[in-house]
């Protein structure tokens, strides 16, 4: 059995959570005339009968994209779009919870990479991926 679970806060201090299986359900509450809402939190990926966790970070800022944190028992991949702006860091809620520029992708790719998530529970392939100890020391990630 799969259960997708989110953790997803679009206000500035409130998460929202629900679960649900449907891309559509999640389409509607995330991205919309093909913009993502700001917004910033978590998906996670639980299958029973295979024994799997995953967990997938996603913060968007508007003018910049949406950025992505895969983690599970064994992995934990950021996307990257630009290696020469990872040491710029971006405070994503204004509140402190800061990312490196370099890691925010293009929303059609990130809806791309979350639909990947939801059905598989894994990354996906048409985005580029680094390791946290491949940001520089000035470079900052959630996951």
């Amino acid at each position: 059995m799969t259960d997708i679970n989110y953790d997803i806060d679009k206000t500035e201090n409130e998460y929202i959570h629900f679960e649900g299986d449907t891309l559509s359900e999640l389409k509607e509450f995330l991205y919309s005339d093909s913009v993502f809402k700001d917004c910033c939190g978590y998906i996670t990926y639980v299958n029973s009968n295979a024994n799997m966790k995953a967990d997938l970070a996603i913060a968007v800022l508007n003018g910049y994209g949406v950025y992505l944190g895969f983690c599970d028992e064994e992995h934990v991949y950021l996307s990257v779009a630009d290696r020469l702006k990872l040491c710029n860091v971006l405070d994503v809620w204004g509140d402190g919870l800061y990312v490196s520029e370099g890691l925010f992708i293009s929303p059609q790719l990130a809806w791309k990479g979350i639909c990947e998530f939801v059905k598989t529970g894994k990354w996906c392939k048409e985005i580029e991926w680094i390791m946290p100890e491949d940001l520089p020391d000035e470079g900052n990630y959630i996951c």
